[in-house]
């Protein structure tokens, strides 16, 4: 018993260390990741020793510390004990709506959806938000929420308030906006913001990410013409509920109906995944100008360049859909 209460050990790793583990977790699994993290190690569990000192490892959460070179074994400890579950991980997706955000971000926090949704939506919040990034000509506003939420997983205290947590995305969404990618909008004459809103409508109009480039190309070259849109996912958003777009949806009075409104809807439809703001950022030209679903009912599209052309492959598209839902009725 002597031997190892001997204060002789320390941690090998010659520059700092992230130690990092999602509890719960076994204590044979938690000695394993220490060791292979910072070469600690003691004939009885470190798990033990550490759990006798008030280490919690059945409690839900993610621990995240920094081991600096030859840390003792007692001072580790201490660490874990002190910064347990002080953090957790946060992860944001593409395609959340409003309350979608709302709700996942504050079922992860001791927050009701409420006191995150006037936070977010207050204006003195957003002209802060704005003068401090990138956010300028079409800035933020409540509905262009979504230019702060870019998809990603983010470390919080648990502690964090919903003001806090909002910042800190907005500083992330700052710094995704390299130098690169606001050249790259400046060029196609959109603000961020707008990216984000064309991102959006690819995002809900397709789940083929290869088809990306194509789509965000079609509807930038309609916005280049003074085209309508005419984008089926922003009359399902107007609509309010999805389902088919049927002829008569398509004259739904909204800002966000791009049947009956040129240019962009005022606000974007989801919260935009990666792929759809790189691709409409980054993606080749192409000449098309109309896209509809493949009559083989994939999830992929037949792209054309004139409405002839479109009218053709949709005529297929319309008649695989009838006879597909009257086989399966």
């Amino acid at each position: 018993m002597k031997l190892w209460l001997l204060p002789n050990w320390y941690s090998t790793n010659e520059m700092n260390v992230l130690l990092k583990y999602d509890a719960p977790i076994s204590s044979s699994q938690f000695d394993s990741l220490v060791e292979s993290k910072t070469g600690l190690s003691t004939p009885l569990s470190l798990a033990k020793i550490a759990k006798w000192k008030g280490l919690n490892l059945t409690a839900a959460g993610t621990t995240t510390l920094v081991i600096r070179p030859k840390t003792s074994l007692w001072s580790t400890i201490k660490l874990l004990v002190k910064y347990q579950r002080e953090q957790k991980m946060v992860t944001i997706l593409s395609n959340w709506d409003y309350n979608q955000f709302l709700k996942q971000l504050s079922k992860q926090f001791e927050w009701s959806p409420t006191e995150l949704g006037e936070e977010l939506m207050d204006p003195t919040n957003h002209k802060r938000w704005n003068e401090q990034t990138w956010l300028k000509g079409k800035g933020l506003d409540s509905y262009n929420w979504q230019a702060i939420a870019i998809p990603n997983s983010y470390m919080f205290k648990r502690e964090a308030k919903p003001i806090q947590v909002l910042d800190r995305l907005v500083n992330e969404a700052h710094d995704f906006w390299t130098k690169e990618r606001m050249l790259a909008a400046q060029k196609l004459g959109m603000s961020p913001v707008e990216v984000i809103i064309l991102a959006s409508i690819v995002t809900k109009e397709s789940n083929h990410i290869p088809e990306y480039g194509k789509i965000a190309a079609t509807y930038k070259n309609r916005l280049k013409i003074n085209m309508l849109l005419q984008a089926d996912p922003t009359v399902v958003f107007a609509r309010g509920r999805s389902g088919r777009v049927l002829l008569r949806d398509t004259k739904i009075e909204s800002p966000y109906n791009t049947y009956i409104h040129k240019g962009l809807p005022i606000g974007a439809l989801c919260i935009p995944s990666v792929n759809a703001i790189d691709s409409t950022l980054f993606g080749s030209s192409y000449p098309y100008l109309y896209f509809c679903a493949k009559s083989d009912l994939t999830p992929q599209h037949d792209f054309a360049v004139s409405l002839n052309e479109h009218n053709k492959n949709a005529q297929r598209y319309h008649r695989a859909l009838n006879e597909y839902q009257r086989r399966n009725r």
